[in-house]
């Protein structure tokens, strides 16, 4: 079943339950307003034949003429004793007559219901000198109420009918009218599937903004990132092979020397295995960053762990500074000797290092690294005074691959992957990474990280 088929019939199923108890409730104020005018009428006249002191003159109930005037067809007047015996009768429907007299003592109205239709009887108490002598029961057939409540009952059915077959046509051409941008979603996405290419849904200049149009806008945006992330993915598969290409026809190269001319040229021997440990090097760290990336791709702290920054840093810096034989400040706000902080320490450990290297790469002076904290956010900023990255390559600094100048970076064994897999592990931590630079002026690498990882 189609979902507008379905759309349709849930909404008559609605409109049916609706008209049920819209007209139950129609017909329900009908009887109720109807039998309590009744009520009311019979009343009133209980009250103009006491004023007449009519039930304390016999001579009257003698009268036919006189009694006549005062009934309308199907009524009953009676005048019942103290012993619920009929004193006085009259009436004008012989089976309002057959119902049993029963004295009361308090006014009262009863409303019974037979073949014949609805029965409503009103009892007044009749008093003589303070003291209750009869009860005065007027009794009326409401067999015409009952003929209305079947042609109201005839005309809620049929209206309900027609209402719903209404319904029905109606719902059924306004949900075509409603699915015929969804059915164009549906042929673009279809197209999409078998052609492999990528489609934007083309969206009315003049339609609402509803719900579908919504649906449409999101897709298209779904499009442009899928379109985006697919031409990263080619890139990155041809950056990928690029980058073991080089180190590994080097390998070949060199292994092809060794293979002719090694047993008889020492020198050139040496030259080859240096050749062939460097690119090794090269593609062991070109895979470690590839599988860094990899285990990056998840949005959130898979170790969640309290640990001290600072020391981390410290600790960091002390290690780089050793092995590069260069000068690391580490500064931190107002002198602080802790900062506690929760995420994964060996994560921000290596994003202190892909920075700090960075920063030793591309200059020859002292790198600075300063650490504060601001509304429990921890800024990590670190500083050199090299180079600098021209303008037009900052918005690229973070992508893939990704090199400024090719021949520095491939001569300094760079692949491009240091700040992409920086990038991953601060948004991992829900941080934010921004690079400052100006050509000649230096860089500044800026963190900012909750202080608390969720």
């Amino acid at each position: 079943m189609s979902l507008r088929l379905k759309i349709t019939l849930w909404v008559s199923i609605g409109l049916m339950v609706v008209l049920f108890f819209s007209f139950t409730f129609v017909y329900y104020m009908f009887i109720r307003v109807t039998t309590k005018g009744e009520i009311d009428l019979l009343k009133d006249k209980a009250s103009a034949l006491l004023l007449k002191d009519l039930p304390n003159h016999p001579e009257y109930w003698k009268d036919n003429m006189q009694m006549d005037e005062l009934l309308i067809p199907q009524e009953m007047l009676r005048y019942i004793t103290p012993d619920s015996k009929v004193a006085h009768e009259i009436y004008s429907d012989t089976n309002l007559a057959s119902y049993p007299a029963i004295y009361s003592t308090k006014a009262s109205e009863a409303l019974l219901t037979d073949a014949d239709g609805i029965i409503l009887f009103v009892r007044t108490p009749v008093f003589k000198d303070g003291k209750q002598v009869a009860l005065l029961e007027i009794g009326r057939s409401l067999r015409r109420l009952g003929t209305y409540s079947e042609m109201l009952i005839s005309i809620l059915v049929l209206t309900s009918i027609g209402a719903l077959i209404l319904a029905l046509i109606g719902g059924y051409f306004y949900t075509n009218v409603l699915f015929r941008p969804l059915k164009q979603f549906i042929a673009t996405m279809q197209n999409i599937e078998e052609s492999g290419s990528f489609r934007h849904i083309t969206l009315p200049a003049n339609q609402a903004n509803d719900e579908l149009m919504m649906l449409g806008n999101t897709f298209n945006r779904m499009i442009d990132r899928l379109q985006d992330m697919f031409r990263k993915q080619e890139q990155f598969l041809a950056d990928a092979s690029h980058e073991l290409r080089t180190p590994l026809t080097i390998i070949e190269s060199y292994a092809s020397l060794l293979r002719r001319w090694a047993s008889s040229n020492d020198q050139l021997r040496e030259e080859a295995l240096e050749a062939i440990v460097s690119e090794s090097a090269q593609l062991k760290l070109l895979t470690q960053n590839l599988l860094s990336l990899t285990n990056t791709n998840r949005t959130n702290c898979e170790q969640n762990t309290e640990f001290d920054l600072i020391p981390l840093v410290e600790q960091t810096a002390a290690s780089l500074r050793v092995t590069s034989s260069r000068e690391i400040r580490v500064q931190s706000e107002l002198n602080m000797k802790e900062l506690p902080m929760t995420g994964d320490p060996y994560q921000i450990r290596q994003l202190l290092i892909i920075l700090i290297d960075n920063a030793l790469k591309y200059s020859q002076k002292i790198v600075d690294i300063r650490i504060c904290l601001q509304e429990k956010q921890v800024i990590i900023k670190v500083m050199d005074q090299g180079i600098g990255i021209a303008e037009e390559d900052l918005p690229h600094v973070f992508d893939r691959f990704y090199r400024s100048d090719k021949a520095r970076n491939r001569k300094q064994g760079g692949a491009g992957l240091g700040l992409a897999i920086a990038q991953h592990i601060v948004q991992k931590h829900q941080g934010t990474i921004e690079l400052l630079s100006s050509l000649g002026l230096g860089s500044t690498a800026v963190v900012t990280l909750p202080q608390s990882c969720q």
